[in-house]
């Protein structure tokens, strides 16, 4: 399972919700935009118009309907589908609130999957 390029530490669930990424490096103000397309407690899917190389650290932002402030979230790349025109990123060095927030983030949107 190692050598499986997608193998997950943690299960991760559909979810749609907007997001904006940035380069993870002083002074990388240009922002990108995407959708996520699953989130879980160690990653993101994202679909976009140019997804960034492999291995690129980036700032990952997303406004939960769970938080009163945007989530900013540390991440890497670490794979890309250019056809599919999404990538994939693992969290990095979460804070104990960023955790907290992503998880009440999961915990809601499962929720109300679950309630439909």
């Amino acid at each position: 399972m190692a050598d499986d390029p997608h193998f997950r530490r943690t299960a991760r669930q559909p979810i749609e919700l907007g997001v904006r990424y940035r380069r993870d490096t002083e002074g990388s103000p240009l922002e990108q935009t995407g959708r996520l397309i699953d989130l879980g407690l160690g990653g993101a899917q994202i679909k976009c118009a140019r997804p960034p190389r492999v291995e690129t650290a980036l700032r990952i932002t997303l406004t939960a309907p769970s938080a009163w402030d945007p989530l900013d979230l540390p991440a890497a790349v670490r794979w890309v589908n250019a056809k599919e025109q999404t990538f994939g990123v693992a969290f990095d060095r979460l804070s104990r609130s960023q955790a907290a927030a992503l998880y009440e983030l999961l915990r809601v949107s499962r929720f109300r999957e679950d309630d439909s």
